[in-house]
C-alpha cells in the first residue's frame, strides 16, 4: 500500500462505520483472495450528480466465479432517468417505481464487498459514484483495493514491450473477444460484472505474473 493510501486509512480508521464496512486483506495469494467484480448502471456519467439505478456483482473465489452469491438489484433514484439513458440500460421508470432506495441497498452491498478486492472495467468511475453515496451516509468512502481491467491490460502491454502509441484502450467487448468470453445482455449490471469476472480469470490464466505484480501494488 502506498503512502497516500496509508494517510487515507489514518483519516478514516476512527470512523464508527470503518470496521463495519472495511476489513483488511492480509492474504496475498491470487488463489485465496476473494474478488468482487461489480458494475453500476447510472442515470448518466457525471460522478458529482448522477444517480445509481442498479448494482450488479459476482464474486471470484479460488479463481472461480461463485454464482451462488451473486448480487443484483435495481435502485430507485431521486429523479427519473432521461430517455437516452433508458435506451442504454433498458431500465424503465416503472421498474424503478417500487425499487429499494440507495439508503436501503448500499449498506447491504458494502457488507457484501467487505474484505474483498474490487474488479471492474473503468472501475474508478463506479467507485467514485458509490463513494459519493457512502460519504453522505457514513462520512466514509469505499476503501477496498481495486483492479481496473483497463489498467491491468495496459500493464500487460507494457510488459510485452508494446510501444506506447500502439497500446489501444479496448472496450469491454473487445477485451471479451480477445479472451474468448461470450458477451450477453450488455449494460445489465449483473451480466457486465459476470463478463468482467470471466475476463479477469482469463487474464490470470494467460499472464499470472502481471496480475500478481499489479496486485502487489494495491495490497
Amino acid at each position: 500500500m502506498d503512502f497516500i493510501k496509508k494517510l487515507k486509512f489514518l483519516k478514516y480508521r476512527n470512523n464508527p462505520y470503518f470496521k463495519k464496512f472495511y476489513r483488511e486483506i492480509k492474504e496475498k495469494s491470487l488463489d485465496k483472495i476473494v474478488f468482487t467484480c461489480f458494475d453500476l448502471e447510472t442515470t448518466g456519467l457525471d460522478v458529482k450528480k448522477d444517480e445509481i439505478i442498479s448494482i450488479g456483482a459476482v464474486q471470484i473465489k479460488g479463481l472461480k466465479v461463485d454464482l451462488s452469491t451473486g448480487f443484483y438489484t435495481v435502485v430507485k433514484p431521486e429523479k427519473k432517468p432521461e430517455k437516452d439513458t433508458i435506451l442504454i440500460h433498458g431500465i424503465t421508470p416503472s421498474q424503478l417505481e417500487d425499487a429499494p432506495s440507495a439508503e436501503e441497498v448500499i449498506p447491504e452491498f458494502l457488507e457484501y464487498i467487505r474484505g474483498t478486492v474490487l474488479v471492474g472495467y473503468f472501475v474508478t468511475f463506479d467507485i467514485q459514484i458509490l463513494s459519493r453515496y457512502t460519504l453522505k451516509m457514513y462520512n466514509l468512502p469505499v476503501l477496498n483495493p481495486y483492479i481496473d481491467l483497463i489498467e491491468l491490460y495496459q500493464e500487460k502491454l507494457s510488459r510485452s514491450y508494446v510501444p506506447v502509441e500502439k497500446r489501444k484502450i479496448k472496450t469491454l467487448e473487445e477485451l471479451a473477444e480477445e479472451y474468448s468470453v461470450p458477451v450477453e445482455n450488455r449494460h445489465n449490471a449483473f451480466y457486465d460484472s459476470l463478463i468482467t469476472a470471466l475476463i479477469f480469470i482469463a487474464m490470470v490464466k494467460k499472464d499470472r505474473f502481471t496480475v500478481e505484480k499489479y496486485l502487489s501494488k494495491i495490497l
